[in-house]
């Protein structure tokens, strides 16, 4: 009987360790993008760093630029409003007077200091519409005619176009107040004939700071008045000329304004009185 012997060896599959090459080329062809892709990604953030930090500068420059034009247009309406009060034959510090007495008054009602200092600002630019007016009207030293009151009337128009348009809370107040603090509680103002509490609180109160200040200060066309006769025709007039609540909170502390007031003119005395447009509390 003849035996046969067969010499088998296992072999793979054909095609297979090709199949597996491939498989392994494409798994390190896969790996490669990935790590370009993260690359890429890690490049991309990078740069996008870069933008947002770029943004970032441009806009601290830009709001650096405004407020850097806010304050030059504030400081040229505060020259303005000052040619106007010099316009109108008023050689010391009435606008400041008005600025300081107005936030002694918001104070006193109770108000916070950030509105008593916006306010110690916006009030020295009250009559800031008087420029539109010619001098012949500002100085004239006895009764204005019919047609004279009429022109001296719009000021307070004037002066609230001069400062309406801004964005800035300090002359919208400012704007507000040149509009109405020639209003009265009962009405009988101008230039809108409003009357209560549809009259502003900012010009409430600056209609009896500078009804205080005007009259017990010399004029060119009038001499000052005596305090004590000044604060007497102040309470006359409660309810109807002035809201009453203002008026009792300047009472409370008419002391106190008239000795800010004569400080302040006690300072013009000695120099000039450097502009202040911060807190109205340093002026003491």
């Amino acid at each position: 009987m003849t035996t046969y012997h067969f010499d088998f060896q296992p072999q793979a599959p054909i095609g297979l360790a090709a199949r597996g090459t491939d498989l392994a080329g494409q798994l390190g062809n896969l790996n490669r993008r990935l790590e370009q892709e993260r690359r890429e990604r890690v490049a991309v953030q990078a740069q996008l760093q870069r933008l947002v930090k770029e943004v970032q500068t441009l806009r601290s420059e830009r709001d650096q630029a405004c407020r850097a034009l806010d304050v030059a247009h504030e400081e040229a309406l505060f020259c303005l409003a000052r040619s106007a009060e010099q316009k109108d034959g008023e050689a010391g510090q009435h606008v400041r007077r008005i600025g300081v007495i107005s936030a002694m008054i918001a104070e006193a009602l109770g108000y916070p200091a950030e509105f008593c200092a916006l306010i110690s600002k916006a009030a020295q630019m009250h009559d800031i519409g008087k420029i539109g007016i010619h001098e012949s009207i500002l100085r004239k030293p006895g009764p204005l005619s019919t047609d004279e009151w009429r022109l001296m009337r719009e000021h307070p128009r004037i002066g609230a176009g001069i400062l309406s348009g801004a964005r800035s809370p300090l002359l919208e107040l400012a704007a507000e107040i040149a509009l109405s603090h020639h209003e009265h509680y009962s009405g009988a103002g101008y230039p809108l004939g409003i009357a209560g509490d549809a009259i502003p609180l900012s010009g409430r109160i600056v209609a009896l700071a500078d009804f205080f200040d005007a009259l017990t200060m010399d004029r060119c066309y009038r001499k000052a008045r005596p305090d004590d006769e000044v604060l007497s025709m102040i309470r006359e007039r409660r309810g109807q000329q002035f809201d009453p609540r203002v008026v009792d909170a300047f009472l409370r502390i008419a002391d106190q304004i008239i000795v800010a007031r004569d400080s302040i003119n006690g300072i013009e005395a000695v120099c000039d009185l450097p502009d202040v447009h911060g807190d109205w509390w340093m002026l003491f």
